[in-house]
């Protein structure tokens, strides 16, 4: 029970982190810095988020799978896929999408965009998007964690 506890604890403040950090924080480093410099420090900030993210839903997706390992394969609150898709798609942010858009705006090349194309724009709004979707699926999982479940 405790254990849960902190769990729900950890999943809320890397939320908290980042929805303050996509939502907060960069809309007003680009207000008011220049926008390379405003773009720079939202990518450091948006890595250490993530690299956060993947540590927590790395640990409540190994807590999960000892808690279903404990209650004899009964449904725990968490999907285990559920929780493993907002892991997979925190790492394809940081080390696909963030390096190909640092790439783009120092007007380098990256393999990503040379196998599929699209300017920088492009994949500012994919990574825009999969923020979305990762704040979506963290919302669901936090309500889950917490008990507000759907049936």
């Amino acid at each position: 029970m405790f254990a849960n506890r902190v769990l729900a604890l950890l999943a809320a403040v890397w939320f908290g982190a980042y929805l303050l950090a996509g939502y907060g924080v960069a809309p007003l480093l680009f207000q008011s810095l220049p926008k390379e410099q405003a773009g720079n420090l939202a990518g450091v900030l948006f890595s250490a988020v993530n690299y956060i993210g993947l540590f927590v839903w790395a640990i409540l997706y190994l807590a999960g799978l000892s808690a279903q390992k404990r209650s004899y394969g009964q449904r725990s609150k968490l999907s285990s896929r559920t929780v493993a898709l907002t892991w997979l798609l925190l790492a394809v942010s940081q080390f696909a999408l963030v390096p190909l858009i640092r790439a783009l705006r120092s007007g380098q090349t990256h393999w990503l965009s040379n196998l599929l194309g699209g300017e920088l724009s492009f994949w500012h709004s994919m990574s825009s998007s999969l923020y979305v979707l990762v704040s979506l699926l963290g919302l669901f999982l936090i309500m889950r964690l917490l008990r507000f479940e759907w049936q």
